[in-house]
């Protein structure tokens, strides 16, 4: 058995997200061996624009999603969901996260899904609601 790493716990949740791949720009593209299954990865991951997904679990430094889109390791993610209020303690919150793909489980599950573990590097709120009655 393995020891747990983490550091802030996982919540579990089912919520609705949207991502996008980022072009990575540190990549050398056109360099290295195979340079040209490169660009086209590139490529294809730039004009995919917005993918959808589902999360499955998430803490303040990671999310677990299922997705359609086959993703690699190291692919920076730009993500979009609404945190529910069981997870932020009062309302819901809509928030935008940078993250990186550390995990792909490449085992489809009964919709054809596949499993994807990332490392967030920053939440963003996006929308803040504000209550006027207090």
């Amino acid at each position: 058995m393995s020891r747990e790493r983490r550091v802030s716990p996982r919540k579990v949740c089912m919520v609705p997200l949207r991502f996008r791949i980022i072009e990575n720009t540190n990549r050398k593209i056109g360099v290295e061996a195979g340079a040209a299954e490169e660009r086209r990865a590139v490529k294809s991951a730039v004009a995919l624009g917005v993918l959808d997904g589902e999360a499955i679990n998430l803490s303040e430094r990671g999310i677990y999603f299922r997705a359609r889109q086959a993703l690699r390791v190291g692919d920076p993610l730009e993500m979009f969901l609404t945190l529910p209020r069981e997870l932020t303690g009062r309302d819901s919150e809509q928030v935008r996260c940078s993250a990186r793909v550390v995990h792909v489980d490449h085992g489809l599950d009964q919709r054809g899904l596949i499993g994807v573990g990332a490392a967030v590097e920053r939440f963003e709120t996006l929308i803040a609601t504000r209550n006027w009655g207090n």
